[in-house]
């Protein structure tokens, strides 16, 4: 199949590049200046891009480029608002002005709810204003797959879901697109629009709910001595609740946590007049994101100046060099407000972090772990790498100013850090302060 992807999300770079590798011809069109997601973030997409550029089968232009009249199948992976994917989705339908060949928009973006069923509406019209006589079909595929394992995700999709006219002619070109996919999901669901659009924003919510949930319990097991690790074991054995999203930390991050969840409270808002138990939520999870400065504030006793932070980690999590609502900016910033000196080290999200904060003197991010703690006062771990399990303690202490760990992931056992020397501050677990 011809077909055309809009976008640089992750969604989009993902979908062209999977696609173009089951033999269909791709056009991708991005910003390619400004991408929204640097392809080379992810695992194994930046070769498969490359492999697939090379075999002739994908093709990357800019959006600015013109839209060629001969494809009828075109992917919306934008990360734009409704209003601005209806100015898109215009300019492309108004290229199809010789042409009597239907067209099929298949939208990956994560819009609010209801949004589907009105760019149907809108498609429609626009057509009919134009006085064109083929028509336009509208079909969603909302993806969920996650940085770090996206290719994967896509491949075996745990759920594929697709929105539109069960039988109707978006769906079955959808899944006829999709079908290398669905041979290898779980899951396969096709649904209303505004089902699909629910089931998104819900799934979301919902893991979002379970790691606040847990946080606040942490929360609590801390003030009564208990550890929450136990605490979550128990937890997890049980069947009905089990062990995903369960585990505390200082907070989640990401760009589909962050939207998708403003985006369900903002549903539920207006369509039931409450706040909601997302707001509840994403409380939960703000405070949580300053809860290793507050440690770092009250074992120090207010006197940050002058004092050097050795960071581990930066990126919103482990297998990804994405930055976006990390756990790690209200960390730095509440850091050097105070004149604290932070050494960073992140595997991959190093290049970025300078990047962005480049200019900011008291930031220092170092290339190994052993660089970040030399002189260090405390150790401040934000993600979890799988490099920062075992480290070698003695070297910590041999180059630390103080033996000094707090965790803001839970990944070393309090008894050991005691027997070793450390103080060691975690979520729910390890001393109190």
């Amino acid at each position: 199949m011809k077909l055309c992807v809009h976008g640089d999300s992750l969604s989009a770079w993902v979908a062209a590049a999977k696609l173009a590798e089951t033999g269909n011809h791709v056009l991708m069109r991005t910003s390619q200046s400004q991408h929204s997601f640097e392809p080379s973030r992810e695992p194994g997409l930046l070769p498969l891009l490359s492999e697939q550029q090379q075999t002739g089968r994908l093709s990357i232009v800019s959006l600015t480029d013109h839209v060629p009249e001969n494809i009828a199948i075109h992917l919306i992976a934008l990360d734009i608002s409704l209003d601005d994917i209806e100015v898109f989705v215009a300019g492309i339908l108004a290229t199809k002005a010789d042409s009597n060949t239907d067209v099929l928009l298949l939208v990956l973006s994560t819009l609010p709810v209801g949004s589907l069923d009105h760019l149907q509406d809108f498609a429609d019209q626009s057509l009919k204003r134009m006085g064109y006589t083929h028509k336009v079909f509208v079909a969603g595929l909302p993806l969920f797959g996650r940085e770090g394992s996206a290719l994967n995700d896509f491949t075996k999709p745990s759920l594929l879901l697709v929105s539109g006219e069960d039988g109707g002619v978006a769906v079955r070109q959808a899944l006829e697109l999709m079908r290398p996919f669905v041979r290898q999901a779980t899951h396969v669901m096709v649904v209303p629009h505004t089902t699909a659009e629910l089931i998104k924003l819900g799934i979301n919510a919902m893991l979002a709910t379970r790691i606040s949930f847990i946080n606040e319990m942490a929360a609590l097991a801390e003030k009564l001595g208990v550890d929450i690790e136990l605490v979550r074991e128990g937890l997890a054995a049980d069947p009905r609740i089990g062990g995903d999203y369960l585990q505390p930390g200082c907070g989640f991050g990401g760009p589909s946590f962050s939207g998708d969840l403003l985006s369900y409270a903002k549903t539920i808002k207006e369509e039931l007049d409450t706040s909601g138990l997302i707001d509840a939520v994403l409380a939960i999870n703000e405070s949580q994101r300053e809860i290793l400065f507050r440690k770092i504030w009250r074992f120090f006793h207010g006197q940050l100046s002058g004092l050097n932070i050795a960071v581990w980690g930066a990126a919103f999590k482990a297998g990804t060099a994405s930055l976006e609502n990390s756990v790690v900016h209200p960390l730095l910033e509440a850091l050097w407000a105070q004149g604290c000196q932070t050494s960073v080290y992140d595997p991959m999200a190093g290049a970025a972090l300078k990047a962005m904060y480049g200019e900011q003197p008291l930031l220092r991010v170092t290339n190994s772990v052993s660089q970040a703690i030399e002189g260090a006062d405390a150790l401040v771990i934000v993600t979890a790498w799988d490099e920062f399990w075992n480290p070698d303690f003695e070297l910590l202490k041999e180059k630390m100013v103080r033996p000094v760990i707090f965790d803001g992931r839970n990944i070393y056992e309090p008894e050991a850090m005691a027997e070793q020397g450390f103080k060691y501050f975690a979520i729910g677990r390890g001393e109190t302060i």
